[in-house]
């Protein structure tokens, strides 16, 4: 065999190793896991509507709802990075480094649990854990009503996307988290 058989050899045998490798993870892949729904899930009396929609996307970018009025979901959860931080630890209030990094947001609502150990269920339960946390968002639960009621417009929002339902702006309208779900 000349050089140039053998080096010819090599090149074929690593050309066609990535499709092995793919394939082989591939086959295991579809094991293990389900394509994503084309739907989301229903939440059990919370459905979608395009009014809760636009109010989420507003509250999601919102850095008022921080102690600090310099973080939003979307600083940890950035949209533009494919719904994370790209950070090794999350920075949050204060400077201070959370204990991981934020997982992305994207297709959340079809995860089993959130946050990276599990200890809310659903989207609903989390969705309060981070601005209470006084390692990300920091702050007190009352500061949050208090904050969304003296801001202009976001009365009406909420009326919106819950008619009939009097004062929507309350921390009764907030899920509370656990205690578990206030570790960083």
């Amino acid at each position: 065999m000349t050089r140039r058989a053998a080096v010819y050899a090599i090149m074929a045998m690593l050309a066609s190793f990535p499709a092995l490798a793919q394939n082989d993870l591939t086959a295991q892949a579809k094991q293990q896991f389900q394509p994503i729904p084309t739907s989301p899930p229903e939440l059990p009396g919370n459905s979608a509507t395009p009014e809760k929609v636009r109010l989420g996307a507003m509250l999601y970018f919102e850095p008022r709802l921080s102690a600090s009025h310099a973080i939003s979901c979307n600083s940890c959860h950035n949209l533009g990075l494919g719904g994370a931080d790209a950070e090794p630890t999350s920075i949050g209030h204060r400077w201070q480094h959370g204990g991981r990094n934020a997982p992305t947001v994207l297709n959340a609502v079809f995860n089993k649990a959130q946050f990276w150990d599990g200890r809310a269920k659903d989207l609903e339960q989390q969705a309060g854990g981070p601005i209470v946390n006084p390692v990300e968002m920091g702050s007190p639960e009352q500061h949050v009503a208090e904050q969304v009621k003296g801001i202009p417009g976001y009365q009406d929002y909420f009326s919106k996307a819950f008619p009939g339902q009097g004062d929507p702006v309350t921390l009764a309208n907030v899920q509370k988290p656990s205690r578990s779900s206030r570790r960083p």
